[in-house]
């Protein structure tokens, strides 16, 4: 499979679009748009999203971790003729501040074992067989399932994402110093999407990346960086990233804007023989104008 075709930024954005508008990210990220809390202060939102915008202040990622997760986010999505990417968008200030976070912290994960990465040949482990409340070893012969990425049961370690994320980082920069003669950052633009490539094929014969990546590995963490830049992108620009809305812009997305103020709707929009393109409005601008959501 060919992760990287030979299409136009505009339409790679599309292809991803539809799943990341709604913010489904792929570690079951649960990120409410908005809590009861701010339901019930119509100030909050305006507050919070003006501190972000003003401090663009680092809560997790130290000096040299914003420098990598930065040039990962502008080789994923790059600026180009159709407009900013992912570096003018702030995706680094949206993945730094969700791994501040209950996301970062793993605070919706299992975190006690027995913790079993896939493997092909015969795997035991401490467990009970039901009625059976005493533990004893459980041999599997034929070894585990090798789950999809995607999968919840995919996730196997006895960290949390903030570490995920920090091993993974110097995995990958271990790997491009060996494989490529320098870190991430500092290589071509075109083997900068040699390694993402690499990364997702996760080849058991690359012997260079297999070395360097030792859990999580390579696809594992090149799918969490995916996911997390495109929901940077996309999401609403509270939680960081998104600046000047430019992901909404570049789809022309109208994202939680429906009219209502000029007399539209969701329900006049859906049934308008006439097709109206509505601007892009972001919570903080719904809730200083009084409603609109």
């Amino acid at each position: 499979m060919v992760l990287f075709l030979p299409i136009s930024r505009r339409e790679f954005i599309k292809i991803g679009a539809a799943g990341a508008i709604g913010f489904g990210v792929a570690s079951a990220i649960e990120i409410p748009i908005l809590e009861n809390s701010i339901n019930n202060d119509n100030t909050k939102i305006s507050q919070l999203q003006s501190q972000i915008t003003q401090s663009q202040g680092f809560l997790t990622l130290n000096p040299t971790e914003q420098v990598i997760v930065e040039a990962l986010a502008e080789a994923i999505i790059p600026t180009d003729s159709t407009g900013p990417g992912a570096k003018e968008a702030g995706v680094v200030y949206f993945i730094d501040h969700m791994l501040a976070g209950n996301y970062g912290k793993g605070g919706n994960y299992f975190l006690r074992g027995p913790f079993v990465t896939p493997q092909s040949g015969s795997v035991t482990v401490m467990g009970a067989v039901y009625p059976s409340t005493t533990k004893t070893p459980i041999t599997y012969s034929a070894g585990t399932i090798t789950p999809r990425l995607q999968a919840g049961t995919s996730y196997q370690y006895a960290f949390n994402p903030r570490e995920f994320w920090r091993r993974g980082l110097t995995f990958l920069e271990n790997y491009c110093t060996a494989a490529k003669g320098g870190k991430f950052e500092t290589l071509s633009s075109a083997t900068q999407t040699t390694v993402l490539q690499e990364m997702f094929d996760n080849s058991a014969t690359n012997t260079a990346l297999q070395t360097a990546f030792e859990g999580p590995n390579a696809a594992e963490f090149f799918n969490e960086i995916h996911d997390m830049v495109t929901a940077g992108f996309w999401s609403d620009p509270l939680y960081g990233g998104n600046q000047g809305m430019v992901g909404w812009e570049l789809l022309a997305f109208n994202a939680n804007y429906w009219g209502d103020d000029i007399g539209l709707g969701a329900v006049k929009l859906m049934v308008a023989s006439t097709p109206t393109r509505l601007p892009p409005k972001s919570l903080g601008q719904l809730q200083k104008e009084g409603g609109g959501i």
